[in-house]
């Protein structure tokens, strides 16, 4: 019990040490991830990073504004590989599944988007699910028309179970990730998801076929059937970017609406 403690211990310490008081502000999965653009005019978009909780409030913020960043190296640039393979033989354990994804992006030079970021540490910072939030603001070099509308709602979003195909012309990604030990990285899998969903909508090749295998090793020989299935899909991301997160309240589940352009 003596980590439960200490946990305890870190986020009071960080709610003492000038964090918004969630008591009489608008909960997190309301206004604060509300992703729209700023100001249009001024390309100013959204980006809210996540972090564990720490005993330092900088050092949790430091972190958060990191993966702020690594959301703005998506938004420039981000490819992926997605394979997913199932093979089921005729025997009655005869089932074997298999499943890769692999991101690129500038994972050496994203941490150069951090100085671009501005956000208020006394009213952009939040904490919540023993995870902090930052909501940052950065000023692109184009702008993101988007006709979206944010619904603030804690209530399951329409969107989760039937996502829209398109939104103000870019392709639309909903990527969805089961509770993880820690929130932040339940939050982190969520978006990258979504990167994979999109790619999947783009361009993706299935393939199907039955194999016969012949086993020799008994007194007789014996065939067998194995049904392979294998979906593979590629490609490469522009205007990556994150329109709504919303947690599941009961499971502390996340599903991501994102948004992106083909290159």
């Amino acid at each position: 019990m003596l980590w439960y403690a200490g946990l305890v211990c870190s986020v009071l310490l960080f709610s003492c040490a000038g964090s918004p008081n969630p008591q009489g502000s608008v909960p997190l999965d309301q206004d604060f991830l509300n992703f729209s653009p700023v100001e249009e005019e001024k390309n100013e978009l959204i980006f809210i990073g996540v972090a564990g909780v720490r005993m330092n409030r900088q050092e949790a913020i430091d972190l958060a504004l990191e993966d702020a960043a690594r959301r703005v190296a998506f938004f420039q640039r981000v490819s992926g590989e997605v394979l997913h393979r199932v093979e089921i033989g005729t025997g009655f354990l005869d089932y074997r599944s298999e499943h890769e994804a692999t991101l690129h992006y500038d994972n050496e030079g994203y941490g150069n988007y951090r100085e671009a970021l501005e956000f208020d540490p006394e009213q952009d910072v939040w904490i919540e699910h023993q995870a902090v939030f930052v909501r940052t603001r950065y000023r692109a070099s184009q702008s993101l028309p988007i006709k979206h509308r944010y619904a603030a709602k804690t209530e399951r979003p329409q969107w989760v179970d039937n996502p829209p195909k398109r939104i103000s012309g870019f392709w639309v990604g909903v990527g969805f990730a089961g509770p993880r030990l820690y929130h932040k990285d339940t939050v982190i899998a969520s978006y990258e998801n979504a990167v994979f969903s999109i790619i999947e909508s783009i361009s993706n090749t299935v393939t199907s076929k039955v194999e016969s295998v012949q086993d020799s090793r008994g007194a007789f020989s014996s065939f067998s059937a194995v049904n392979s299935n294998e979906v593979k899909a590629s490609g490469t991301l522009g205007s990556f970017y994150v329109l709504e997160t919303w947690t599941d309240p009961l499971n502390k589940a996340v599903w991501t609406l994102a948004i992106a352009e083909a290159r």
